[in-house]
């Protein structure tokens, strides 16, 4: 394999391989927690609306975090400012693979903490008008 056809493969796996983990996140491993955090609290109408905007934003978040991530590191640098000199150089396009990997997964850890405060606000705000309307 060239390294042309490296730096092809490997740029979009790592991408693809990103938006995979960010789905399966979403779906498999946070999707049944999720739905039961954001559902019906008490027959409180406004409530769902809310809820299920959550729940429709939470995995294109994820995705877009990742995608994010992805986009964020560059091939270019101080050795490397040409695309012959980036194909040359097998090694910069592995250090370069590997650093999207780990920037795609901070991207998403950033993403699932800052959603994770967005709920705890949510959640928090329907236990307050829960135990207003309580006598």
């Amino acid at each position: 394999m060239t390294n042309e056809e490296y730096l092809y493969v490997s740029y979009f796996a790592a991408a693809g391989i990103g938006v995979l983990l960010a789905i399966a996140t979403a779906t498999l491993w946070l999707r049944r927690s999720h739905r039961q955090a954001t559902a019906r609290p008490n027959g409180l109408a406004g409530a769902t609306g809310l809820g299920r905007v959550l729940r429709r934003v939470f995995p294109a978040w994820l995705i877009l975090a990742v995608l994010l991530g992805f986009a964020s590191v560059t091939y270019f640098d101080c050795q490397h400012k040409d695309y012959a000199s980036i194909v040359g150089d097998r090694q910069h396009l592995v250090r370069k693979t590997h650093e999207q990997a780990a920037a795609m997964s901070r991207a998403l850890a950033i993403a699932l903490t800052a959603y994770g405060f967005v709920l705890m606000l949510y959640l928090w705000s329907h236990a307050r008008s829960t135990s207003r309307r309580q006598p």
